[in-house]
């Protein structure tokens, strides 16, 4: 083939008809070829190859058509492109002829077609997304929208500027810095947050929050100190090399000197870029997922941050107004990013810096003046050059604690690892023993693999919990550490020299105390806040029974006395057992509470015990954590056991107010009292008993924070006390730390007889002032009942002496109230006194330590209580006044015994009753031939129903018992002072017989009532291993039934199909004979059509006409 025929090949292959068949076909076609992210570009389907055939065919037709014009063909085409494929090319001409035999070659080779198609699909896609003008991308981009967004919306919006602007803000990119290169050692949160808009809402943060801003704040004042130092360093080398005699007679000195600063400043400079970049890439990486800290609030941070560093403002004192700013437009767990600013804001800061002074000295100022106005301006204290102590021995501290930290954190790690992999055995070996357990109990093998994932689950938690409870740990332990090298730091450059042993142990002691102290507020705004949830939830419940009680009170017809006794009893007893469930459970949370900030302190105060030299031996810290762990344990012990004494007393403090207030409602519903005035008497108790429990705290809360501020100053100075690790010192101090109980219970006694001491001077006058308010109210509401009385026919006299009866009850009740004030103030420190002297509740009283009690708490005057109401209240003749005393003891005395007789023969009877009903239900057993376990199980039953008769009998005598004493303390109202009765006592010594008798039925209903529970929660468990067995099989039964459903149906819808099927033929058939009918009845008519033509040609044809017969023939 010839040079004429290759070229007009290459002319028709560039030419137009070539374009539009072959052209449209393959961008047509092109789409099926793009690379997916799940092919490879040696992956290649059936379609793809059929298309590849179609095309082969196609351009095969369309050249030889071409060729036969020519006067060639297809085979000589191959024969000569073989040819010239294997000859170098000579020029430009063959250059031009290789191309078009490899274009004409590559639509023979599949894959060769496949690279070909896939190439033109790639650029027709990169060719669609131009239609945009590019003034409209650079608007885009100037109002900080990302580039690749601002492209796909001017594309997807046919270039239309409106569109697109109005597209990307309805479709927000996740940040406009998601473009930016990301550092791939940058910090990401896995715990972040999704973003949320704060701006709107109180700022709020925890401590830890805080503390870690905090410690970023202090790590940018480290940071710019580094820099001044740095700087003060060159400007004190300049200053002293222009000092010396040469450079002040040679100006190339200086020279020289400027130069090597310059190149020094460059230097740095270059270094300040790339750590820039990388910075702002750590920064950019907070605006993605998970972190999601948006755009705005970036930039308000960034800005904010920048200001202060770039206006010289003092970081440390404004740290406050960061939390406030910061925490206003980020979560807490995004605020890793304030650290980071900060860095990013000081290298800026420091790179204009140097930015401005190679300015200066490029402008010829001296640079001596231009080095310590550079000191001046990155100095964080003042703006004169620093004269802070040598560089080197500062640079010395801090490699010094560099490397502590270093082996603190090792050795704390060593410590967690430690931990983690002894709870790892105990945790497998549980496990173990718990799938043991189920595979022993013959429990299916669902219900096993059940447990093994619970397990698992447990387990994982519990793992998790360990590392964070190490992690804040080990935090907080580094924590005190920096704490203390900061202070080092801080008083070395102070005062220009090495701290003294001395000065260290003070820097100690002082950041221990701060901590104390810090410790002892956190724990008392815990304490405040429980006790506030507390006091709010008691108040309801008891507003709750209040309104109780008034409705009982305003029944109409009104009940009986008895009725309504028994109806506030019943409420007074729903009320004690209500108070006691909350104060047990704040007790509880407050026990769990108070662990958590114990911990934090000894975890930081371990880090401000570490010193250089101590950080080698594992034991040690071993040892170390053994210690906090027992002082811990103490202090949470010793909290628990006053949490325990407080709910008692707050429980017998509960049981007097009551009483109290059912004197006075009685006594108020005995005289007539009208509704409004038991309403008065409500509020006063009311009133009254919050003014006691109100004392009854407070009491407690201060002792409790003495006790605790003694443990943490004997934690303190056990943990001074370490010295060598290697010393047995710490192992010793371990096995003997114990709190030293003793002394703290004698100081609590030495203060309790200084209160017993002024106890009566202090409460004169506020007995005196309780009088006169008592007197001014009886004035005020008899004057109104005494016009009231005589209106309805009463003579005078006996208005007075009713009058008389109800101020004697008054004065009574008045005398209770202080009593009760007595009881408060001596029950405390008695109850407290008793928690020290057993060690936190860990062992009982000795016999000489009981006495020692009774001696100090029970014949002061805490106990007793001896006021009069007045002198003219007290009659003048001794004798008279003993011989009513006489009376008054004699008749108690034959009350109890009166009370004690019936009691007994209450109690004998109920056991002949119960002896009796015995009796008669195992004669009846025996008659009816019972076996012996109906007999035992009857015999339960009874001793069941024996205990809570023998129960409920007790509490109606001790009702009846109640009752009697105070009809009979109404009857000796009048009598001496001393006739006061004390309604609890004697009631203790009517039951004194009985005591042994109440526990034992007490201990019995309880180890009834958990045998009972522990029946019910083991047919629970059977009902629930049924359950499950029921609904394994029950499983397995619908299984088998949906399959033979499935079975059915299938049978069904096979005989629909067949039914189907004959319906259809059916048809078909019947419309087969249809249309053979109607085909028939055609054919028929054509023939009739046909004989009747037929007969019409013959007749033309001459054959005569016809003659018609008439049909009647």
């Amino acid at each position: 083939m010839d040079t004429v025929w290759f070229e007009a090949l290459h002319e028709y292959l560039a030419s137009q008809e070539w374009y539009d068949t072959i052209g449209v076909f393959i961008e047509s076609h092109c789409a099926l070829f793009e690379t997916t992210s799940s092919s490879t570009s040696g992956e290649f389907d059936h379609g793809q190859y059929t298309v590849f055939r179609e095309f082969t065919e196609i351009s095969e037709q369309i050249l030889n058509n071409m060729l036969s014009n020519l006067g060639g063909s297809l085979s000589l085409l191959e024969q000569a492109l073989d040819e010239h494929s294997t000859l170098p090319p000579t020029g430009p001409r063959d250059d031009a002829r290789k191309a078009m035999i490899s274009t004409l070659l590559t639509y023979d080779s599949f894959p060769h077609f496949c690279e070909m198609m896939r190439s033109k699909s790639s650029k027709i896609d990169s060719a669609t997304t131009s239609y945009y003008d590019v003034n409209d991308l650079d608007k885009l981009t100037s109002m900080g929208f990302d580039k690749a967004f601002a492209i796909s919306a001017l594309n997807n919006c046919d270039g239309d500027f409106d569109e697109a602007l109005q597209y990307l803000f309805d479709n927000p990119p996740s940040s406009p810095r998601d473009a930016s290169p990301s550092a791939p050692s940058a910090p990401v949160q896995a715990s972040a947050l999704p973003f949320e808009d704060f701006r709107n809402t109180r700022p709020q943060y925890n401590k830890d929050t805080k503390e870690q801003v905090n410690s970023s704040v202090t790590s940018a004042l480290n940071k710019q100190d580094s820099m001044r130092r740095r700087n003060s360093s060159i400007a004190t080398e300049a200053s002293a090399a222009s000092s010396t005699p040469a450079d002040q007679t040679s100006g190339n000195s200086n020279a020289t000197k400027t130069e090597q600063t310059l190149d020094y400043m460059f230097k740095r400079r270059e270094q300040l870029t790339t750590e820039i970049t990388e910075q702002r890439k750590v920064v950019v990486n907070f605006t993605k997922n998970p972190n999601r800290v948006s755009d705005d609030h970036l930039e308000e941070l960034y800005l904010f941050l920048k200001e202060m560093v770039h206006n010289g403002d003092d970081l440390a004192k404004h740290k406050q107004k960061i939390h406030t700013y910061v925490f206003s437009r980020i979560t807490p767990s995004q605020g890793t990013i304030i650290p980071n600013l900060l860095s990013l804001m000081l290298l800026e800061n420091e790179d204009y810096l140097l930015q401005k002074n190679i300015n200066r000295l490029l402008s010829g100022e001296s640079l001596e003046s231009v080095l310590h106005d550079q000191a001046g301006n990155n100095s964080t204290s003042s703006s004169a050059p620093p004269s802070g102590p040598d560089t080197s021995e500062l640079d010395v501290l801090h490699r010094q604690h560099a490397l502590e930290l270093q082996r603190a954190n090792e050795a704390l790690e060593a410590e967690a690892d430690r931990q983690r992999r002894k709870l790892q055995e105990q945790l497998k070996n549980k496990r173990k023993n718990r799938l043991k357990q189920c595979k022993d109990s013959n429990m299916l093998d669902e219900e096993i693999s059940r447990v093994e994932r619970q397990i698992d689950e447990d387990n994982a938690q519990a793992l998790s919990k360990l590392d964070e409870k190490l992690a804040s740990r080990n935090q907080q332990t580094l924590a005190g550490l920096q704490t203390k090298q900061i202070r080092i730091i801080e008083e070395t450059a102070r005062l220009n020299r090495k701290l003294t042993p001395q000065e260290l142990d003070a820097i100690n002691d002082d950041i221990a105390a701060q901590l104390r102290d810090q410790h002892a507020i956190d724990l008392a705004k815990m304490r405040e806040a429980l006790d506030a949830e507390k006091s709010r939830q008691r108040a309801a419940l008891q507003a709750r029974l209040r309104n109780k009680r008034k409705k009982i009170l305003a029944t109409s017809p009104p009940p009986s006395d008895q009725d309504i006794a028994d109806s506030i009893l019943n409420i007074d007893l729903e009320e004690t057992n209500g108070l006691n469930d909350i104060d047990s459970k704040f007790s509880r949370q407050m026990y769990n509470m108070v662990q958590e900030p114990t911990e934090s302190f000894a975890a930081i105060s371990t880090g401000l015990r570490m010193a250089f030299d101590n950080m080698e031996s594992e034991n040690w810290m071993d040892n170390l954590a053994k210690l906090h762990k027992l002082h811990c344990t103490n202090l949470t012990t010793m909290q628990s056991s006053l949490m325990d004494e407080k709910s008692k007393q707050q429980s017998n403090l509960q049981a007097r107010l009551q009483a109290i207030r059912q004197k006075k409602l009685t006594a108020a519903m005995k005289r007539g009292a009208t509704p409004e005035e038991l309403e008065e008497i409500e509020a006063e108790c009311e009133t009254f008993e919050a003014k006691s429990r109100d004392k009854l705290e407070e009491k407690f809360r201060t002792h409790i924070s003495e006790i605790e501020r003694s443990f943490m100053e004997q934690h303190n100075t056990e943990i001074a006390k370490i010295g060598d690790p290697d010393s047995i010192a710490l192992e010793k101090l371990v096995a003997e730390s114990t709190f030293d109980y003793e002394s703290a219970a004698a100081a609590l006694k030495a203060a309790h007889d200084r209160d017993v001491s002024k106890h009566d001077s202090a409460l004169e006058d506020e007995k005196k002032r309780q009088e006169d308010a008592l007197k001014e109210k009886l004035a005020k509401r008899h004057e109104k009942k005494r016009a009231r009385m005589m209106g309805d026919g009463m003579t005078q006299d006996e208005a007075e002496s009713r009058l008389g009866k109800e101020e004697s009850q008054e004065v009574k009740f008045l005398r209770d109230e202080w009593k009760l004030e007595e009881y408060i103030e001596g029950g405390v420190e008695r109850g407290v006194w008793r928690v020290l002297k057993t060690a936190g509740g860990t062992r009982t009283l000795t016999t000489e330590e009981s006495k020692e009690e009774e001696k100090t708490f029970s014949n002061s005057d805490f106990s007793t209580a001896n006021w009069g109401w007045g002198e003219e209240d007290v009659e003048d003749d001794e004798g008279k006044r003993r011989s009513i005393m006489e009376k008054h003891t004699d008749a108690t005395i034959a009350l109890v015994n009166k009370l004690k007789d019936e009691r007994k023969v209450s109690h004998n009877k109920l056991r002949e009753r119960l002896e009796a009903k015995k009796r008669k239900r195992m004669a009846e057993l025996e008659e009816g031939g019972a076996n012996s376990e109906q007999i035992d199980e009857v015999e339960k039953e009874l001793e069941e129903e024996a205990i809570k008769e023998r129960i409920q009998n007790d509490r109606m005598l001790t009702m009846s018992e109640h009752k009697a004493i105070e009809e009979y303390e109404f009857g000796m109202n009048n009598a001496a002072e001393g006739g006061n009765l004390n309604t609890y006592e004697l009631l203790d010594e009517i039951h004194s017989d009985y005591k042994d008798e109440r526990e034992q039925l007490q201990h019995a209903l309880m180890e009834e009532k958990k045998r009972q529970k522990a029946e019910l929660r083991r047919k629970r468990k059977e009902r629930k291993k049924e359950k499950r067995r029921a609904s394994v099989v029950a499983a397995l039964e619908e299984e088998l039934m949906e399959e033979d459903n499935n079975e059915k149906n299938l049978e069904i819808e096979v005989a629909r199909i067949h039914k189907a099927n004959q319906e259809s033929k059916a048809t078909l058939d019947m419309m087969m004979h249809m249309e053979q009918a109607r085909q028939k009845e055609a054919l028929q008519k054509r023939l009739m059509r046909k004989r009747a033509e037929k007969r019409r040609n013959s007749m033309v044809a001459g054959a005569g006409p016809l003659t018609l017969e008439p049909l009647n023939r």
